[in-house]
């Protein structure tokens, strides 16, 4: 799909970056007039590429209107989005938790999807059952009808309240948040096939979803494949620093034992933050960008602001933060509890 839109100069620099490291690269060979020649075919061959395969946006106005944004909303306030539907205040990716989000006055859910080894989508975030729930192993490997028979509400703190919670479906999900009046951001964990195809199938099946919701994801690729075969859905890629080299942010978690791994991820990490703010935006055409909240400068939200697109931080849960970044910086937040007082939430 080709695209009329003049690349910005974030984009512009970026492919002059590219043609500085190849021309440089070609100097230190000793071939000067090849790596004048080649990095200027390259430097045109980009701005050509990007001319064809960049996808468009979605209007400004409908964007606004899907996440709660537009200016003649009865509640001026941004908009508050619960985190895995609110996962101190109910157990994490369940329907409990959309309804107890929707009585703590959220605009809205975030939820995850992941497969089951059968290819049905189900809300859960890890690779794994083993923290929130009272089973074990990794999602991919157990069918549907194993993961019906497991208690979502194990592991919460308020479990005593929220007996038999199962994990629900992604159908179950959207129908739950559609009748809740809940705006909604799909956080897709995985990139394949299957969830491209579930994705775009709800969205099919469910039209009332162009207006309340947003699919997001790690993966650049996957969205822009999902953009590229339906370019109406409002997308949107979710950063963090470390997000290659650690599994935790928090924590600190690494995801690679050997030194060499590390180096390398490390790299991937440098690769992934300079394409994340210099052109994968701009290609995948996406209107927002979920940004870990540690990330956040104003500063950084002028230079989102001057490209368009729009800025939703995560995870923000303490009462300081939420005032800060609602009221003072007046964005929409993600966070984890609606509850008055964080200190009598139990972290997770």
């Amino acid at each position: 799909m080709a695209s009329n839109i003049v690349p910005p100069c974030g984009v512009t620099c970026a492919c002059i970056q590219v043609w500085f490291v190849i021309f440089c690269f070609f100097i230190f060979q000793y071939f000067l007039m090849g790596s004048f020649y080649f990095s200027v075919i390259v430097l045109l061959l980009l701005n050509i590429v990007l001319y064809y395969v960049v996808i468009p946006p979605v209007e400004n106005q409908t964007v606004l209107e899907v996440l709660g944004l537009s200016a003649d909303r009865s509640d001026k306030h941004p908009p508050v989005y619960a985190h895995r539907g609110g996962g101190y205040d109910a157990p994490e990716n369940t329907l409990a938790a959309f309804r107890k989000a929707k009585d703590n006055g959220a605009t809205g859910v975030e939820f995850d999807i992941s497969f089951t080894k059968d290819g049905i989508a189900v809300l859960l975030n890890d690779e794994t059952v083993d923290r929130t729930t009272n089973g074990s192993g990794y999602i991919g490997n157990m069918t549907f009808h194993e993961i019906r028979e497991l208690s979502a509400s194990k592991y919460h703190p308020h479990s005593s309240l929220y007996k038999g919670e199962k994990i629900p479906t992604l159908e179950e999900g959207i129908r739950e948040g559609l009748k809740l009046n809940l705006r909604m951001i799909l956080d897709v964990k995985e990139s394949d096939n299957k969830a491209l195809t579930a994705v775009l199938g709800i969205f099919e099946k469910h039209h009332e979803l162009y207006k309340v919701a947003m699919v997001a994801s790690f993966s650049p690729f996957y969205i822009y494949q999902l953009r590229k075969t339906n370019p109406n859905i409002i997308c949107g890629l979710i950063w963090r620093p470390k997000f290659v080299s650690h599994d935790d942010l928090v924590k600190g978690r690494p995801r690679f034992r050997g030194p060499w791994k590390m180096t390398l991820a490390k790299i991937g990490d440098c690769l992934l933050d300079w394409s994340f703010h210099s052109w994968l935006w701009y290609v995948t055409g996406v209107s927002v960008v979920l940004v870990h909240k540690d990330s956040i400068s104003q500063e950084y939200l002028r230079m989102w602001s001057a490209r368009g697109v729009q800025v939703i931080p995560w995870t923000i849960n303490h009462p300081v933060e939420k005032e800060h970044f609602s009221s003072i910086l007046n964005l929409p937040i993600m966070t984890d509890s609606l509850q008055i007082k964080f200190e009598n939430v139990v972290k997770l």
